[in-house]
This record gives C-alpha cells, sequence and structure tokens, in this order.
C-alpha cells in the first residue's frame, strides 16, 4: 500500500518511542522502590536538629515526608506523653523524678516534675556529637578565634564564679590576657538535653562545685543532671540551640559565650573553645575526637547485660568519657536518640500510629543509622560505632509494621561506611593527633620544630587570620609581627563585628581571610556521597526518555491514526 510505505518511517519512529518509555518506566521501577507516600510529625531535641533536618530531606525519594520541630528534648517527651507526635528526639531519657535544677516559674509549674511515657516506645541512638563552647570575643580589632580553657575555668564562669574576660584564669588558660569585658553565659531557658549533657558533666567533673552553685539558687542540689539551668548574674537565657548561636553571633553579642551542639558552630564557620582533656591537651569538637571519646561510653545492653526488653536499653554513662587519657578525646561529648512506638509491651503503641508510619519510619531510621552516618562529619557530628547501631536496629525491629531492609544481627545492607565488615570504626582508625602546640603549658604563639612546641618569638597572638606573634608571657602585643596586632601596633583595626575567618576543624587555626576584620568565605565541607543517590545519573537519563517520549508520541500517533482514517476513507 503506498500510504504504509509512505509513513512507514513515522510509524516506526512512534513504535521505537514507545517502547523505550515502557523500558525508561520498567528500569525506573527498578531504581526506586515505589511506597505510598506517608507523611510523619515529630519533634524534640533541637541539639539533633541539624542533623534530622538534613536526613528528613534525604529520604523525600523515598515516598517519606517528615515534619520535625526542634522544640528541646524536654518539650518533645511531653509532646509524646500526649500523644501529639509520631516519634520524638531526646538526648537524655524520660524524666524519672523531679529535675531540682527547674526554679522560678518553670519550677512551680509542674514541666520539670516526673514523665510518664505513656506509650510503649524504645530508644534508638542516632547520632553522636560535642557539646561546644561558642564565644564572642575581640582583641586589637580582631575576633578571638583561638580560645582555650580548661574544665576548671568553664565550670567557674558558669557557676558565675568567674565574672570579666581578663581574669586571671583565663588568662592562664589562653596564654594571653583578654580586655576587662564582662562575661556573660547564654544558656537555654527551656527544658534542653544540652542542659542536661553539660549539666551532667560538671556534675561528674566538679561536683563540689556544681552543686554548691546549684543549692545556693535552688537550696537543693540539681541531682544527677538538670535540663533547666538555675540562671544567676549575668547570664541570659534563650530559647532552642540555633536562638543561643544566634544571640552570641549578633553584633550585640560581645563578651558572650554558651553551649551548644558543634554543628550550630560549624555550619556558619564561628569559634569555638579547646577545651582542656584529661591527657592534657586542648581539643575541639571534631567528628574524631568525639569518636574517640565515646569509645569509653558504657552502653546498658552493649556494655552489661541489659536486655533488649528493658526500656533502658541503649541508655548511655559517659564518666569514662569524661576523663579519657586519649589526648585527641573531646571531654564533653555524648548521644543523642529517637524515641519511637513500640509493640508487645505493656503500654499501647500510640492511637496515633498505624504500620504504613511504621513502614517509614523504620525505612527513614534504616537511612539515618547506615547511610545517613556518612554525613555526620559534613554536618557537625560524630557517627555512632557499630555496636549502636546494631543495637539501634534491633529496637527498630518492634516498630509496627516494620519495614527494615538491613539485617539487625549481621548488618547486612546497611551501607554506612563508617564501619568495615570486620565492625572498626574507621573514623577512629585515622583520627589524627593532636599538634604537639595544643599541649597544655605550650605558648599561645607556639610553632612545632623538629617535633617539639616552641615560641615562634614573634609579636602578636593567633586570635586572627594574620601570622603569630611575639610574647605573650604579660598579656600585651609586642612589636608588628601579626596582622591580629595590627590596632594594638599602629595599624587600623578592623570591624570587630564582621564575618569570623574560616577555621580549620581539626586544629582551630585560620585558614582563610576574605573581608574586613578578617572574615569572608565559608569552611568547605567534605563532600559524601549520599545513600541511594549513586543513581542519580541513570534516573536524570530515563526521565529526559520519558518526558522526550511524552512530547513526542503523542503527535506522531495522532498523525497516523489521522492518515489512517483518511486512508480507509479513500479505499471504502
Amino acid at each position: 500500500m503506498p500510504w504504509a510505505s509512505a509513513h512507514r518511517p513515522q510509524r516506526s519512529a512512534a513504535l521505537l518511542l514507545v517502547l523505550l518509555l515502557l523500558a525508561a518506566s520498567a528500569a525506573l521501577g527498578r531504581a526506586t522502590p515505589a511506597y505510598a507516600a506517608t507523611s510523619l510529625n515529630a519533634d524534640g531535641s533541637s541539639w539533633a536538629g541539624p542533623a534530622i533536618d538534613q536526613w528528613r530531606q534525604d529520604v523525600v525519594p523515598q515516598g517519606i515526608q517528615i515534619n520535625f520541630n526542634p522544640v528541646g528534648s524536654a518539650a518533645g517527651r511531653k509532646n509524646w506523653a500526649a500523644g501529639l507526635n509520631d516519634f520524638t528526639a531526646s538526648d537524655v531519657p524520660f524524666r524519672s523524678k523531679l529535675d531540682t535544677g527547674a526554679s522560678g516559674a518553670v519550677g512551680g509549674s509542674g514541666a520539670a516534675g516526673a514523665e510518664r511515657a505513656v506509650y510503649g516506645y524504645s530508644y534508638v541512638p542516632i547520632t553522636a556529637g560535642g557539646t561546644a563552647f561558642m564565644y564572642n570575643l575581640v582583641l586589637a580589632g580582631k575576633r578571638v578565634t583561638d580560645l582555650r580553657l580548661s574544665s576548671d575555668t568553664l565550670v567557674k564562669i558558669f557557676t558565675s564564679k568567674i565574672a570579666f574576660w581578663d581574669d586571671p584564669a583565663v588568662t592562664k588558660d589562653y596564654g594571653r590576657a583578654l580586655p576587662h569585658v564582662p562575661i556573660t553565659p547564654v544558656v537555654r531557658s527551656d527544658g534542653s538535653g544540652a542542659t542536661a549533657q553539660f549539666t551532667r558533666w560538671m556534675q561528674h567533673t566538679h561536683r563540689a562545685e556544681w552543686e554548691a552553685y546549684c543549692t545556693g539558687i535552688n537550696s537543693v542540689t540539681c541531682g544527677d543532671y538538670t535540663e533547666f539551668f538555675p540562671t544567676s548574674g549575668r547570664m541570659v537565657a534563650q530559647n532552642g540551640s540555633d536562638v543561643v548561636a544566634n544571640y552570641i553571633k549578633s553584633p550585640s553579642g560581645l563578651g558572650t559565650i554558651g553551649y551548644d551542639e558543634y554543628a550550630f558552630a560549624k555550619r556558619s564557620n564561628w569559634p569555638v573553645v579547646k577545651v582542656l582533656n584529661a591527657a592534657g591537651y586542648y581539643t575541639l569538637p571534631t567528628a574524631s575526637n568525639v569518636a574517640v571519646a565515646l569509645t569509653a561510653a558504657k552502653i546498658k545492653g552493649v556494655d552489661d547485660p541489659t536486655p533488649p526488653t528493658d526500656p533502658n536499653f541503649l541508655q548511655q554513662n559517659l564518666d569514662d568519657v569524661y576523663n579519657m587519657a586519649d589526648k585527641r578525646a573531646y571531654p564533653v561529648s555524648s548521644y543523642s536518640y529517637l524515641i519511637v512506638p513500640r509493640q508487645g509491651v505493656a503500654d499501647p503503641v500510640p492511637p496515633r500510629f498505624n504500620d504504613a508510619k511504621g513502614n517509614a519510619l523504620s525505612r527513614f531510621i534504616s537511612y539515618v543509622l547506615c547511610a545517613g552516618q556518612g554525613q555526620a562529619d559534613s554536618l557537625g557530628y560524630s557517627p555512632i560505632p557499630r555496636g549502636l547501631v546494631r543495637g539501634g536496629m534491633l529496637q527498630v525491629g518492634h516498630i509496627p509494621g516494620n519495614a527494615s531492609p538491613v539485617n539487625a544481627d549481621t548488618l547486612a545492607n546497611c551501607a554506612n561506611p563508617t564501619f568495615n565488615s570486620a565492625g572498626e570504626l574507621t573514623v577512629l582508625a585515622n583520627a589524627p593527633q593532636p599538634s604537639p602546640c595544643d599541649k597544655l603549658g605550650t605558648p599561645l604563639d607556639c610553632v612545632v620544630k623538629d617535633g617539639q612546641p616552641v615560641s615562634s618569638g614573634s609579636a602578636g597572638g593567633s586570635n586572627s587570620g594574620g601570622t603569630k606573634g611575639g610574647s605573650t608571657g604579660s598579656g600585651t602585643t609586642g612589636g608588628t609581627g601579626g596582622t591580629g596586632g595590627a590596632a594594638a601596633a599602629g595599624g587600623t583595626a578592623a570591624d570587630p563585628n564582621a564575618a569570623p575567618p574560616a577555621i580549620d576543624p581539626q586544629t582551630g587555626e585560620v585558614v582563610g581571610a576574605g573581608g574586613a576584620g578578617g572574615g569572608g568565605g565559608n569552611l568547605q565541607a567534605s563532600v559524601v556521597e549520599v545513600g541511594n543517590r549513586k543513581d542519580e545519573w541513570l534516573l536524570s537519563t530515563l526521565t529526559a526518555i520519558e518526558l522526550l517520549a511524552l512530547v513526542a508520541v503523542p503527535p506522531l500517533l495522532g498523525g497516523w491514526l489521522a492518515a489512517r482514517r483518511r486512508n480507509r476513507g479513500v479505499t471504502r
């Protein structure tokens, strides 16, 4: 037939596109398993907030929509008991007795009382990190970025025993005198896991000082820890980790120091205190330093015979972390948890929860504990070790509707890049040793010569982006050696409110400078491949083929059908 031969190429092209469309759809189905879209509502820990925010975005392609509100650990547990969330995040367990650290209106409101979980639950560890101490200080017109303090000095600052930055204890730790500026400690006003972790550290390392402080304010001690920091003196209380960080970084925050998860400082290149550890080295809360410290943690059910059925399974004891003798260890390190529904126990599953939500939640946690841990360092956290990954996956098995693709016993199909097949935490094996200049007693203008820390003998300190300078024993800036001493030496003082310089997260040293004030630029985070994204090129290609087919096929088919009708009309 003439028409058939004339239109055979057009018809063949249309059929080819149809076949490509079918193949693309089949391949796309294999690349991304089809899941019904499920929405989960959650809230809680602002300490873990940045990590959860990233992970919830990562699982959107799996059809999992998580709405997370970082209202604080205490508020999250309260909402759990009221049946208002599908899961919550908390840095500490449910409160078994009155939190005696709460005072004033909080203490009288009942918000600090013993808690009743109401519904069946499990604790699932999701990330680890260091409680960092952000600060805002300016010396000689340049922002201080290399502050180092002992635990003794930190405790005195947060118990109002040290009131000014030029206190002799600060000068001794830092290595030079800071300005006579009042110290303004910034604490949390809400019930906070960050407060609990910090106060537990003070209680277990400086018990006499901390208990005397609490008793002086509340007439009772704060117990093992408190989520409600008892304020005094110049302290400023803020609601939420992000608000604490923003308050410290603001132009009006000069002289402030506060505690927060390291992520809030790292993502904005803001300096944090190097804290003196038990080995006599000043350390930062980097992923590797936290990982080293947490190898000393004792975990219920991992380091003792606590059964997985115990509600406190996987809870932590950090006493040995605080005093770990490894010179890399960051002393104020801890874990954070999710509180998730658990079936098969005396308390019921929350009424709002169902198997479809359990399907989504179990897949979300599987991603977090496996591939998601690869992002911990770049987010300002530390990846959790294999033992806790396995413990968490065992708890996931009790979630109604569990659909985890990970074998909880062998961790098969767990694409966690932080441990190898032997179970070794690779980030720990590769943790760098501190510089000899981080050792207690080294001068602030220290350089390493023949493996030993020595004074560079030049002027100024390392508080800015310039060359480290001269004698620090008197706490004065000498000569004109460093840009940090420019103002004192007759140079032009930079804007103290300008953005801070980029800081090496391993050493705390300035690695770049930008605009006025030595600021400018952000620290380039490590690029970590997100789990299940290695096939993005395939998805992009298939999507392009689908779009081409959707655009091209209808006109070709339409033309072919119209021609066929015309042909039939002619031959009829």
